[in-house]
């Protein structure tokens, strides 16, 4: 079956006649999205008016929206003779025949897909679902165009400019991501987390150790841990959370007495309770 949630109304735009009698038939033999057939006498404008969409939608003001104008061309048998290669050639055309020679030769012409309306169903599906799911493609690219050049008309900037902004903006919330706030006596502190070797806590505060200085923070060991990557950080002791970016190895003096060493020569002791939970993050660097 084909997914009914993924596509707007679909237009297909053809020459009436036997061919678009035979094609639209077919389609309602089969489970699609909702869709429409519009009949026209100049085909070749239509070729035309699609090949230049995504130029056409680019112009702030018209009144042009992908989800409106985006159609696939249907092109009969007898309609390829007339389409030479100074034609523009539209993202969606699809040959309605009704043998591979046909098939060829539009493919030979420049049409990208072909359907065969007699074929059996499952056929006639496999046919559609991938003519479909180009149809999608081209109209995020579409969608996305669209909103990229009015975006840059509103902010009076090119779409490299604007691109470049967002690329900026995306940046700063990564950034923001990988640090932590911290209030001390002194104020408030934004530290990246990768920073941070340790913290220990000292009565109602506790002291953040960062490779630059040590912050004074009133708050608990517990609510501190929640506000930093548990994937990095580690409790070792009951006073004493670790990162594990800092740690350079595990220092096992005896069964019952282990330490953690940092990069820059602490040691803090590892309780017995709470190494077991250590072991697998500490041990891959035995001393």
């Amino acid at each position: 079956m084909l997914n009914k949630s993924r596509t707007e109304v679909i237009s297909f735009v053809m020459t009436e006649g036997k061919m678009a009698n035979a094609f639209s038939s077919s389609l309602r033999e089969l489970a699609l999205p909702a869709f429409r057939c519009e009949f026209t006498q100049d085909l070749l404008s239509h070729f035309h008016r699609q090949a230049t969409l995504q130029d056409r939608v680019a112009i702030v003001g018209e009144q042009t929206e992908p989800e409106t104008s985006l159609k696939i061309i249907v092109v009969g048998c007898q309609e390829l003779e007339s389409l030479s290669s100074a034609h523009p050639r539209p993202a969606l055309s699809v040959l309605c025949g009704y043998n591979n020679q046909q098939a060829i030769d539009g493919f030979a012409t420049g049409i990208h897909r072909f359907y065969q309306p007699d074929a059996p169903v499952s056929l006639r599906q496999q046919q559609m679902t991938g003519l479909i799911e180009a149809y999608n493609a081209r109209l995020n690219a579409l969608k996305w165009h669209w909103i990229i050049k009015r975006l840059s008309w509103q902010r009076a900037c090119s779409p490299a400019r604007l691109m470049q902004e967002l690329s900026a903006l995306k940046t700063r919330s990564t950034a923001s991501q990988q640090q932590v706030s911290l209030r001390s006596s002194s104020g408030w502190h934004c530290i990246d987390w990768q920073r941070i070797r340790y913290v220990e806590a000292a009565g109602d505060y506790m002291c953040v150790y960062t490779q630059e200085e040590t912050l004074i923070v009133r708050s608990t060991l517990t609510e501190l841990a929640t506000r930093l990557p548990k994937a990095h950080f580690v409790r070792v002791n009951r006073s004493a959370i670790i990162n594990l970016y800092h740690v350079k190895r595990l220092n096992k003096v005896s069964p019952t007495v282990n330490y953690v060493e940092l990069q820059d020569g602490s040691r803090i002791k590892i309780s017995r309770r709470l190494l077991p939970h250590c072991l697998p993050l500490l041990d891959s660097n035995p001393e």
